[in-house]
């Protein structure tokens, strides 16, 4: 007999009972034993199902979600049931009969149901004690576990009641927390006896159990269902937590549905990174979601087709190789079958009418609806001229016509319907009454079909769908009649909106009326929208999800993390905006068209509005553009939002700074200091402002801070001070190639701040010593001085090669072909050669001497070849070696070459090639260029540089050379001059710039990528 059924009223007894207070070592040393069996019933609580939920009883419908959960998780355990078919019970008390039970249950203790003798006098059998006797073998199993030693000598004491602290101590002594109490140590609660403190103070810490609104613990107060219910669940997710091993695993995988798997792990994982592969054999298996549990300890993945007869696997992995212990588990996976086939409606009678629809449930070996196309069923129905169809769940529709036959009569004739499935034969007859002429008896509104992937209509034209379910008398659907349901069908919407459209009709074409739910404008206020639909019938309300499309109704500005300096061109001020529901806006999101509309920006005070960009790097800011303002004066921007559901306002001051002037170097590729005649050392010094900000054009400066001709003058000097003209001697060779001993710059200085090197000649000898300047009015500022020694034939350096990268499999792949760019062609057979092709890399000598510098080396290899042909092709220029990828492998190339002493050594690297597909993974462009023509390549002009995911750089010519693999796209926006709009400047698919308003002053380039990367350059002239 269940626990739940017996009650009994007793003395409350704040008294220790023996089994709590009484042979305590003796019970902690066995219930140690216990915690193993703890540990498997607890595993076991998410697990068991025997198919009661708190739905099932009517006092446990007002309980918040969160408890509703725990009392759901011990009743499907089989922990708990109710003390009638509907009622739980929540608030009876638990004797210690009851307890019993539900103890044995909880620590999964073996239980010997055919005793029928107990240890203790007071326990008896269910014919002598027919309250309690039900518990005798669980009282029994407690003490055989250790766990309890009766409530007085010989005594269990079955009817009595169980308190709140007794509670307490037994859930923390079974858990194995003994230890854990201390005895000088406990609530300072009256309600509490003293013996009990200690335990009690420890379940209320690991939040098994909690006080009351007033404060207090009630120790002494009994024990009522509910409390036990959800202390237990409170144990098992404390000792989870406490127990959960230190690395994930995927515990089981196994089919649950026609296209679902469901995985469980066990313990909770990161789900921001964690990602789940299924394959069956070697090949993947099409995903179409997969949906991580709530508590992060099991996943559902949902295929895009049925799983069929085999063997499946799943994988873990996004996680840290340190964090996962089991990747991998396998399950078999059965073709799906049909079990069952049913009429849902159980009336045998159906109306006589042109479409009759009868709902037919075809169900799988998983409970589900069988996902077989209506194609896959027979049926039989006389000449009622009958067809199958099927609804969106997933149900059966038997449309028969059985008004067209004259020999039908209504309340008379008989109608047989015969459906099998083609495959396995299960089949469902039934011999159906014509009744009369069908009219609308009920109505329903079926669940809500939002666009795929979503669960709220979010934007403009967006729509979803509901079934307008219109029953007969004989409770089977009437078919859709487009001027019926239109007559007889109204409707509403509350709140009110005016945004929203609700048109009936039979959107997807399956003869059932439905009701479309479509947004004419977008909102920018989300809910929860009740709809309302009358007919002659009744009424239906459906619940309708309304999303905003991330309209912003709250705007500010953003950390602007620069200055605004006298003499900048101009200045990117980020701007934030926020939903109504406070969410913050996407870039994307942000320059939508709608919030374009929405927000207002202006700019006052010697700078002109630029506009919110919607595209390149600084996509989301405001531009502020020719800035005349002096320094110390005030800029003043402001944003506005101004609608009948939105009023945002705010302004920012700038003060505008002196201006920028270079104050340091920041050197950000050091050159080897040491050089073997012939070799060359690469360099690259950056030059940064007052501001920490890198400089690229340096003016003169005027004492009030401001750019002025008669201003003082900065510059870079850059001096070789042990060069001689005429001589092998080290020279500087910056980015424009030009040879300088000694020089001075000023003005725009992208050149020197870009890639140089030191080169040396064959008749090197002399140590070189070079010396960068800051120089104001002539006068040093700063400086850094690099040297670098000339090393003669008898250094002794360790030579090496320099690891690869991995490759991409340019020979093989289908995605290299001949493509044309502008007027020329790129061959295949170009980039498939090793020593032409920029998808090739060049394999580096490098040599270090005793003290591990770096040392510069000239071009000395003599050959390179693949160990492996098939996997990677080699070739040799200039002293040069170079590697291609072939096909998907790995391989060794050996390298020959000439060292400084003039001996021939080998050396080996190991190579790698990819079949991953070559895309974008990073763009750049120069911020801003001055000058351009028509018929220039923006390609060069605004030096795009694309990176690709194997780490190579294409830039320039190559970029637009190879554009065809990357797809780089370009648009142009804010067009300025006299009488122009943005139509006036267009650029094609291979770079070419055309102006068609010869007044064109300038205008902003953005390159895009399908990856979805941006860069801009901002031209003027």
């Amino acid at each position: 007999m269940s626990s739940s059924h017996h009650f009994r009223s007793s003395t409350q007894n704040s008294q220790n009972p023996k089994d709590i207070r009484g042979g305590e070592k003796k019970v902690m040393k066995k219930s140690l034993s216990a915690i193993v069996s703890l540990a498997m019933a607890f595993s076991m609580f998410s697990s068991v199902a025997l198919g009661a939920t708190s739905a099932d009883f009517k006092d446990l419908n007002d309980l918040d979600a969160a408890t509703k959960a725990k009392f759901d998780a011990m009743i499907s355990a089989g922990i708990f049931d109710g003390v009638s078919e509907d009622t739980f019970g929540l608030k009876d008390k638990m004797n210690r009969a009851q307890f019993a039970k539900v103890a044995a249950l909880i620590f999964g203790l073996k239980v010997d149901t055919s005793l029928k003798t107990s240890s203790f006098s007071d326990v008896k059998t269910e014919a002598d004690d027919p309250a309690n006797g039900y518990a005798l073998p669980y009282i029994e199993a407690l003490k055989a576990a250790g766990l309890t030693d009766g409530y007085a000598p010989g005594q269990y004491n079955p009817a009595g009641e169980v308190t709140k602290q007794e509670l307490a101590t037994f859930l923390v002594r079974g858990l194995g927390w003994e230890d854990q109490v201390k005895s000088d140590v406990g609530v300072s609660d009256k309600t509490v006896s003293d013996w009990a403190k200690g335990y009690v103070a420890l379940a209320i810490e690991k939040k098994i159990l909690t006080s009351g609104e007033d404060g207090t613990f009630g120790g002494t107060s009994a024990a009522t269902r509910d409390l036990l219910v959800t202390a237990a669940y409170e144990a098992q997710q404390a000792w989870k937590n406490e127990n959960k091993p230190a690395k994930a695993s995927v515990a089981e995988a196994k089919a649950t549905g026609a296209k679902q798997v469901t995985v469980t792990f066990n313990r909770d994982v990161d789900t921001a990174k964690a990602k789940l592969t299924l394959k069956k054999g070697t090949n993947e298996t099409s995903v179409a979601s997969v949906k991580f549990a709530d508590d992060k300890k099991s996943a559902v993945i949902t295929t895009d087709s049925r799983l069929s007869a085999g063997t499946y696997s799943v994988t873990l992995s996004g996680l840290e190789a340190s964090e996962i212990e089991k990747a991998t588990a396998e399950f078999t996976a059965q073709d799906e079958t049909v079990s069952k086939i049913e009429f849902v409606n159980a009336n045998d009678t159906i109306a006589q009418a042109k479409k009759v629809i009868v709902k037919v449930k075809a169900t799988n070996q998983y409970g589900e609806n069988a996902t077989f196309a209506a194609g896959a069923y027979t049926v039989n129905a006389g000449d009622t001229n009958p067809t199958l169809k099927k609804n969106d769940a997933g149900e059966l529709l038997l449309q028969m016509d059985t008004a067209s036959d004259d020999s039908l009569r209504p309340n008379q004739s008989i109608i047989p319907v015969y459906i099998y499935h083609n495959d396995t034969r299960i089949q469902v007859t039934k011999n159906f009454k014509l009744g009369n002429e069908p009219f609308v008896s009920k109505l329903e509104v079926g669940s809500i079909v939002y666009p795929a992937g979503k669960d709220a209509i979010t934007t403009k034209g967006e729509t979803a769908r509901a079934d307008l379910l219109q029953y007969d008398q004989y409770g089977n659907l009437l078919a859709f009649d487009a001027d019926q349901l239109k007559a007889d069908v109204s409707f509403n919407v509350a709140p009110y909106t005016d945004s929203l459209e609700v048109e009936p009709g039979d959107s997807n074409n399956d003869d059932i009326g439905d009701l479309k739910f479509s947004l004419k404008e977008n909102i920018d206020k989300a809910g929860d929208y009740t709809v309302n639909v009358y007919s002659q019938a009744g009424t239906a309300t459906v619940a309708l999800k309304l999303n905003s499309t991330k309209v912003a109704t709250k705007v500010e500005f953003g950390e602007y993390n620069n200055v605004i300096a006298n003499g900048d061109k101009d200045a990117y001020i980020p701007i934030v905006a926020y939903d109504a529901s406070g969410n913050k806006l996407s870039v994307e999101d942000l320059t939508s068209e709608e919030n374009l509309d929405r927000i207002e920006l202006n700019v006052n005070g010697g700078a002109t509005n630029g506009g919110l960009m919607t595209s390149g790097e600084h996509k989301g800011k405001l531009k502020i553009s020719n800035i005349t303002a002096s320094s110390g004066s005030i800029i003043t921007v402001s944003a506005m939002i101004a609608t009948p559901n939105a009023n945002s306002y705010q302004n920012k001051q700038f003060t505008v700074q002196d201006a920028r002037v270079p104050e340091r170097f920041k050197v950000t590729t050091e050159p080897a200091k040491k050089i073997v005649p012939g070799a060359e050392s690469k360099f690259e010094i950056e030059v940064y402002d007052q501001y920490d900000k890198e400089l690229k054009e340096i003016k003169n400066v005027n004492k009030n801070g401001d750019v002025s001709e008669s201003g003082d003058v900065y510059a870079i000097s850059v001096t070789a001070s042990t060069y001689t003209e005429g001589t092998g001697d080290i020279r500087i060779q910056d980015n424009a190639l030009n040879l300088i001993k000694t020089g001075e710059l000023k003005g725009n200085i992208e050149t020197f701040t870009k890639e140089g090197k030191f080169v040396s000649y064959s008749n090197t000898t002399k140590n070189a010593s070079f010396t960068f300047a800051i120089t104001k009015n002539g006068v040093e500022q700063t400086k850094i001085t690099r040297e670098i020694e000339v090393l003669g034939t008898d250094a002794d350096l360790t030579y090496s090669v320099d690891t690869v990268p991995a490759l991409f499999n340019a020979i093989d792949s289908s995605s290299v072909y001949s493509a044309t760019y502008g007027s020329g062609t790129l061959s295949d057979t170009e980039q498939e050669n090793a020593t032409l092709s920029k998808l090739a890399r060049e394999v580096k000598l490098v040599a270090t001497d005793a003290g591990g510098n770096k040392v510069a080396l000239p071009n000395t290899i003599t050959s390179i070849n693949a160990g492996d042909q098939t996997v990677a092709r080699t070739g040799l220029a200039n002293g040069k070696g170079y590697v291609i990828g072939n096909k998907k492998g790995s391989t060794t190339v050996i390298v020959g070459y000439t060292t400084n002493e003039g001996t021939s050594e080998t050396k080996t690297v190991n190579i790698e090639v990819k079949d991953e597909a070559i895309k974008s993974a990073k763009i750049s462009a120069k911020s801003s260029k001055e000058g351009f023509n028509d018929g220039d390549n923006v390609f060069t002009l605004a030096e795009i540089k694309v990176t690709d995911n194997y780490g190579k750089d294409f830039e320039k010519v190559d970029a637009m050379k190879y554009n065809y693999l990357f797809g780089v796209v370009f648009s142009v926006t804010n067009v300025e001059g006299n009488g122009v709009s943005n139509s006036d400047v267009t650029v094609d698919q291979y770079g070419k710039l055309t102006i068609k308003n010869p007044n064109v002053k300038g205008f902003d380039l953005t390159a895009s990528t399908p990856t979805g990367l941006s860069a801009s350059t901002a031209f003027t002239r």
